[in-house]
């Protein structure tokens, strides 16, 4: 196999992209998480696809597409303070996290000190090679999704969405088929609306909230 992969990638003219493409077409890449300990239970043979969580820029760019919020479009300069006002040392470097609605691969990485979001979720490290990245969970990243404003700002997006929805069962279904690509249970359904019901606030608050506890899901930011 690796034979005939290095064969397509020179007919490819050597195009990372072409075989990010031929890869991800594949029938064991699409394959789902559900394994099958009949067959392949140490998924040996590949009959499904090991779950995963998202890296941290899929994390980011996954809230952005949830609340209609990303900008697909090619990101420009950072907006770097006028070269006239520096005034940078070795004790005093510049640092900066500038906010975008761009996707995470524009983000502004710098290698002194690393982004606050990429580093929560363990993106690469700026000053090594990173060829696999660790995966780990730790409460920061708990608090992320209880406090951060960037998170509470695509959970009332995503809210505002969903009130255009006629009623509360619409909304929830709704919420799942975009987040999750799936419909709810009723058990799920019913577990909504006792917390739509119990939370004491406005209905836009309600969905707010309640956008907040989906998107912090597992089934959220984990691959399937």
């Amino acid at each position: 196999m690796l034979d005939w992969l290095a064969a397509q990638f020179v007919a490819s003219g050597y195009s990372v992209k072409a075989m990010h493409r031929l890869i991800m077409s594949t029938a064991a890449y699409q394959r789902s998480s559900a394994a099958s300990s009949a067959t392949d239970p140490d998924n040996r043979l590949l009959a499904h696809f090991d779950r995963h969580r998202l890296s941290a820029e899929e994390i980011r760019d996954s809230l952005l597409v949830a609340s209609a919020q990303l900008d697909p479009t090619p990101a420009e300069a950072h907006p770097f303070p006028p070269e006239a006002t520096w005034g940078f040392s070795q004790h005093g470097p510049f640092n900066a996290v500038y906010d975008t609605t761009k996707r995470s691969a524009y983000l502004m990485v710098q290698r002194q000190r690393r982004h606050p979001f990429l580093a929560l979720f363990d993106g690469a490290d700026p000053n090594a090679s990173t060829p696999e990245r660790q995966t780990t969970t730790v409460p920061t990243q708990a608090l992320y999704f209880l406090n951060d404003p960037f998170f509470h700002d695509q959970a009332a997006a995503f809210a505002t969405t969903l009130m255009q929805m006629p009623d509360d069962d619409a909304r929830t279904a709704q919420a799942y088929r975009v987040l999750f690509q799936r419909e709810p249970s009723i058990a799920e359904r019913d577990r909504a609306k006792a917390f739509l019901n119990n939370y004491p606030a406005t209905p836009g608050e309600k969905w707010s909230a309640y956008a907040r506890v989906l998107l912090a899901s597992n089934e959220f930011i984990h691959g399937d």
